[in-house]
């Protein structure tokens, strides 16, 4: 995360434990764009967010592949960072909650 960030020029923080760390934006859009890599990498096929629970059955070709598929995704990150694109355009439904709380 943290080489995708540097090369798309994207500030990010990442926290957790080895097995089971997580990244965020360092951004007031950091929930947009949370939603965002959801929604695309779903497209992908993959179920990712920013975390990972890391395990022994995901191979070095599992990662790298993982990898190439977000770096399109931080691009266009970057691309809403700079002000070139507006987050709330390329989201096809509502930003994802913050934590656990009441909704109602």
């Amino acid at each position: 995360w943290q080489l995708l960030a540097e090369l798309h020029s994207l500030k990010i923080d990442i926290s957790g434990l080895p097995a089971l760390c997580s990244f965020s934006f360092q951004s007031e859009n950091a929930l947009a764009y949370k939603t965002y890599i959801t929604q695309e990498m779903l497209l992908k096929g993959y179920i990712a967010g920013t975390s990972v629970y890391v395990s022994t059955e995901h191979t070095p070709e599992i990662v790298n592949r993982f990898f190439e598929v977000l770096d399109p995704v931080f691009s266009q990150i970057s691309k809403c960072e700079s002000g070139q694109e507006d987050i709330m355009n390329l989201l096809k439904g509502p930003v994802c909650h913050s934590g656990f709380k009441r909704l109602n």
